[in-house]
This record gives structure tokens, C-alpha cells and sequence, in this order.
């Protein structure tokens, strides 16, 4: 029953995905994960990092509305314009993607509901490989999509 109210960036949410599996947040959490000195180090024997990106929408960035970069008119992405913040939004995305797989972590996108053509792009591009894009219309998809990660988890636990 939430009802988001747009200017959606995706690549925030993939970035803190990110600092909450790397070792270079270790300390900075409090409780359980500084106790048990975590994150672990990327390559730790018998570990695997993953993080889930799902949105139900585009790169949005309209004026009027404060966003973790401030308002439009303040250029944070270097403009003032929507469409062209848009696709910073986008390439920004694009470039956390491609770091975290750098890391060796996996990437899994889900598309839920029907967030545009151009972002299920960019988050089929995102995922460490095809199999790992979901794209799930209704919240059935969705709970299947959240199965068949958490299977594929499994099995990579068991199989390695």
C-alpha cells in the first residue's frame, strides 16, 4: 500500500546497498556487525558479498523537491535541467554497477511493477549477469524474484 512520490534515484540506494557489505564501513555501524568486525573483507574464504537493487521507477530528478543532492537549482549534478539530471541519475547507476562487480560482489536487480523500459535496461546491464535481472510486474513476481535469489544464494553457498 506505499505510494512513492517520485524523483527516484537508484544509484543512491545502490551505493548504501554497497557500504553496507564493504570493508572500508567496517566500525561505522555500532552494535552486532562492529562486535563481529564486519564487513569482511572483500575475497574472504567462503564468503560471498551480494546486494539487491530494486526500484519500482525511473531517474527522476524534478525541481522543487529536496533529494539527497539538494534541489535542482543548486547544479549538484552540474545542471539545472531535469532530463539532462536524469541522466546523470543514469550514469551514475551505470558506474556503481560496474565498481561493485569490479569488487567481485553480486549483483541482483529487480524491476517491480512497471518502472520504464530504460531502467529495466540499465538494471539488466546492472546485474552480475543476465539470470540475476528480475524483472516482476505484480507482487507475486516479486515474492518469486526474492525466491529465486535467495535460492541462488543457497546454492552458491553449497556448490562453493
Amino acid at each position: 500500500a506505499l505510494s512513492a512520490n517520485g524523483n527516484t534515484h537508484v544509484n543512491v540506494g545502490a551505493v548504501w546497498g554497497w557500504r553496507m557489505i564493504s570493508p572500508r564501513w567496517r566500525g561505522l555501524w555500532g552494535g552486532v556487525m562492529d562486535a563481529n568486525n564486519l564487513p569482511l573483507d572483500y575475497d574472504t574464504p567462503l564468503m560471498n558479498k551480494a546486494v539487491i537493487i530494486m526500484t519500482d521507477g525511473e531517474n527522476v530528478y524534478n525541481s522543487g523537491t529536496k533529494t539527497s543532492y539538494g534541489y535542482l537549482s543548486e547544479n549538484r549534478l552540474g545542471t539545472t535541467s531535469s532530463s539532462v539530471a536524469s541522466d546523470r541519475l543514469d550514469d551514475r547507476l551505470t558506474t556503481v554497477c560496474g565498481a561493485m562487480k569490479e569488487q567481485g560482489i553480486l549483483v541482483y536487480t529487480v524491476a517491480f511493477g512497471d518502472p520504464g523500459a530504460n531502467i529495466e535496461s540499465l538494471l539488466e546491464d546492472c546485474a552480475s549477469n543476465p539470470d540475476y535481472f528480475f524483472n516482476s510486474p505484480t507482487p507475486a513476481d516479486l515474492q518469486a524474484a526474492f525466491r529465486a535469489i535467495g535460492d541462488s544464494l543457497s546454492n552458491l553457498r553449497i556448490s562453493r
